[in-house]
């Protein structure tokens, strides 16, 4: 019954939904209601749709023939279903990419306080035949004020996050793909900036709301209640 009500509660949170008139040089996908261009429906699209302002950007497929991109769209189109079309939870979604793309050397960048789910998740990828490489964010134990960041208590010891070291050791380790779990926000931009290999979130850090951050898109908006 919770399920059905908090289902019920967000299918009328979106229809209250009221977003301020957008400036003109806006896309319409930031108010558009139809996602018309999920069924190829033109005669429903915002006429500032950027499927029709900007037809030749948007309708332009040659990246997708490159080899690379091509592969990697072909394993996305597969990874959600079980060949008995059963959805595959993002845990499975990830180890059938991993199989699919022939990587095999995966690399786990994770926050401290998520370390049991990320030596769980370093467990079922070498179950499942890949190879983990797991760097907690404390790598170095480099004190705050190394950077000259500000500590609550000045007089003790306080390791910064070191996304740099684990992604400059995640590269040293020859990571084909790095999966990053609970890191802080910009911390997980400074990770894909230092990795080389390409890299995924399996978990978003949000500390209120259980890592789940998608909860606060699914409250009622509160100028309509």
């Amino acid at each position: 019954m919770t399920v059905n009500n908090a289902s019920t509660t967000n299918e009328k949170s979106k229809t209250k939904l009221k977003i301020s008139k957008p400036s003109k040089d806006a896309y319409g996908c930031l108010y558009c209601r139809t996602a018309a261009s999920f069924k190829g429906q033109t005669e429903r699209m915002p006429k500032t749709c950027p499927t029709l302002t900007h037809s030749t950007l948007t309708k332009e497929t040659s990246a997708y023939m490159q080899e690379s991109l091509r592969t990697m769209m072909q394993a996305a189109d597969k990874t959600p279903f079980t060949s008995d079309r059963v959805l595959r939870n993002r845990v499975e979604e990830l180890i059938f990419y991993c199989h699919e793309l022939g990587l095999k050397r995966i690399g786990i960048a994770f926050c401290v306080t998520l370390m049991t789910e990320a030596q769980k998740l370093a467990k079922l990828l070498g179950e499942a035949g890949l190879d983990p490489i797991s760097v907690c964010c404390r790598v170095g134990a480099v004190d705050y004020s190394k950077i000259g960041l500000p500590k609550t208590h000045p007089d003790k010891f306080a390791a910064i996050c070191n996304p740099v070291a684990q992604g400059k050791l995640l590269n040293l380790a020859q990571a084909e793909l790095v999966v990053q779990v609970g890191l802080c926000l910009g911390h997980d931009m400074i990770l894909q900036q230092t990795c080389e290999a390409p890299v995924t979130t399996l978990v978003v850090k949000d500390r209120v709301l259980d890592h789940n951050p998608v909860q606060a898109l699914r409250q009622p908006d509160s100028s309509s209640q």
